[in-house]
């Protein structure tokens, strides 16, 4: 998944080494709750031929596996004409612009701007802010005053951001936009 204008890199163009290359349908198929995924494996000098075995077991851990929609996979990956990946990709784009422009305009919050992807991620700039002492305050505070979610960073090992979907429709964006720009003026740091 990339975004018109950027660039996508393969793992192997970029290491000798081996590669882990990480799939499912998630992102690509907007099936996020389906939890179907796969790992391959290029390894031509068999280096990691200690850990296939553990990677094994550690695919078969959970109880229960979704075996009606692992059926659906070869289905989808063959049936799936190309104008849903750019279709997806265009309107995943749109709305991550919408979004980072709508934050960058924001003076407490810091934007990243995806390349590809189905969130976009936003530094909370704390020192601008108070009565906020973290992302999970701002979190809690955006919904409790806004009815806004959005997912706390340190849940993704970056704490002090937060992480929002491009999935809903643009007017939808821009009120949630609104909603955290309100919010970030109501706790804006008076100097």
């Amino acid at each position: 998944m990339v975004f018109e204008g950027e660039t996508f890199y393969s793992c192997r163009e970029l290491t000798n080494g081996p590669v882990y290359v990480l799939g499912g349908l998630a992102k690509q198929y907007l099936a996020p709750g389906w939890r179907v995924g796969w790992i391959l494996i290029h390894d031509p000098e068999n280096k990691l031929k200690k850990v296939r075995g553990p990677l094994i077991n550690l695919s078969q851990v959970i109880l229960g596996a979704n075996s009606i929609c692992q059926g659906a996979i070869p289905a989808i990956l063959e049936n799936t004409p190309k104008s849903h990946y750019s279709g997806l990709n265009r309107t995943l784009s749109i709305a991550a612009d919408i979004l980072y422009n709508g934050f960058s305009a924001i003076p407490q919050l810091n934007p990243v701007k995806p390349q590809g992807a189905m969130y976009l991620m936003v530094e909370i700039l704390i020192n601008k802010l108070e009565e906020i002492e973290d992302d999970v305050a701002f979190c809690q505070g955006l919904l409790k005053e806004e009815g806004l979610s959005v997912l706390p960073g340190v849940i993704f090992g970056s704490p002090n951001f937060f992480r929002v979907v491009l999935c809903p429709p643009p007017e939808q964006l821009r009120i949630a936009l609104q909603r955290i720009s309100d919010f970030c003026s109501n706790h804006k740091k008076v100097s």
